[in-house]
């Protein structure tokens, strides 16, 4: 059993991959008052997740046993049983979590993080990708897992997490979701060199800001190799893709400089290791950008490595 702040026993790991726990039951407390009064306010394109998560309306039995919970700035840290660092890692502005109840004591609980900028919400949605999900449209994005659902829309991360599994509870999990997803501006923009991967075959696409976000993608060797300060973690069928940023040609062509002493071998454009497992890493540098491959099949990777851009 995984038990968050609010003394709350989930049978399944928080929606956070360990890492994007749920928030603790104490700090900065806002009045109901407070909260009904921004739930009166108009919405601007860039809102308070707290006004936004006032604007819900559970169905009839479903109540709230306290007010709201927010967080601004370092205040993260107060309220998060670790996993502070990888939002401010992406970029972290300021949240709300909100928990609802029955009589009986099922619950359901609302977190939103508004983040510096697109990018930065869809990356922590992004490393949810583990496990049994589906993959949906809340918003610009979304995962459900069996217990919750996550999206992103605009510069916000949102989750929808039920404690229980049976069908009222999740029922009511979708449509305080939907509800959420409606209220959040849709103009999220990622950068262009995301559109450099292959289409082809994609299956998870998950965005790093940092080294605390690529130590929870499970990359293998080839993530250790260089320093990136972001990027994209592919996978395909059969191969990976580390698709490594950086600030411009002569900051990836440095790194690159370092692929012999890596124990990379250059072969003809492209730098080749063979691990112990018998699988290969190979290495393109394309403008600003390198591309990592790891892989078994040559065939595959050849079809992946001919389908960047």
């Amino acid at each position: 059993m995984h038990r968050t702040g609010m003394g709350i026993d989930y049978p399944f790991p928080p929606p956070s991959l360990g890492l994007l726990t749920p928030m603790k039951r104490r700090h900065f407390l806002r009045p109901a008052a407070v909260f009904l009064l921004l739930a009166a306010l108009p919405l601007s394109a860039a809102d308070d997740p707290a006004a936004l998560v006032a604007r819900l309306t559970p169905a009839p039995g479903w109540t709230a046993p306290e007010a709201p919970r927010t967080a601004a700035g370092d205040d993260l840290f107060d309220l998060i049983d670790g996993g502070a660092e990888l939002y401010h890692e992406y970029g972290f502005k300021r949240a709300v979590s909100w928990q609802v109840e029955t009589a009986t004591r099922a619950s359901i609980q609302i977190e939103l993080y508004e983040m510096v900028d697109a990018p930065a919400a869809y990356g922590v949605l992004s490393l949810m990708q583990s496990g049994p999900f589906t993959a949906g449209s809340l918003g610009q994005g979304s995962l459900r897992f069996g217990y919750y659902v996550a999206f992103w829309s605009g510069p916000y991360y949102g989750s929808v997490t039920g404690a229980q599994k049976d069908a009222a509870t999740q029922a009511e999990v979708d449509r305080l979701a939907a509800q959420l997803a409606a209220l959040l501006p849709r103009d999220g923009a990622l950068p262009a060199w995301f559109g450099r991967l292959p289409e082809a075959g994609l299956q998870t696409r998950k965005f790093f800001r940092g080294r605390i976000g690529l130590s929870n993608i499970p990359a293998g060797p080839a993530a250790e190799l260089f320093a990136p300060k972001e990027g994209l973690c592919a996978t395909y069928p059969g191969v990976q893709l580390l698709l490594l940023h950086y600030p411009d040609a002569a900051a990836a062509a440095a790194q690159l400089a370092r692929a012999p002493e890596l124990g990379l071998v250059a072969t003809g454009a492209e730098f080749t290791r063979t691990e112990a497992d018998g699988s290969k890493i190979v290495v393109q540098a394309r403008g600003e950008d390198l591309f990592v491959f790891s892989f078994t099949d040559e065939a595959r990777f050849r079809a992946v490595a001919d389908g960047a851009r």
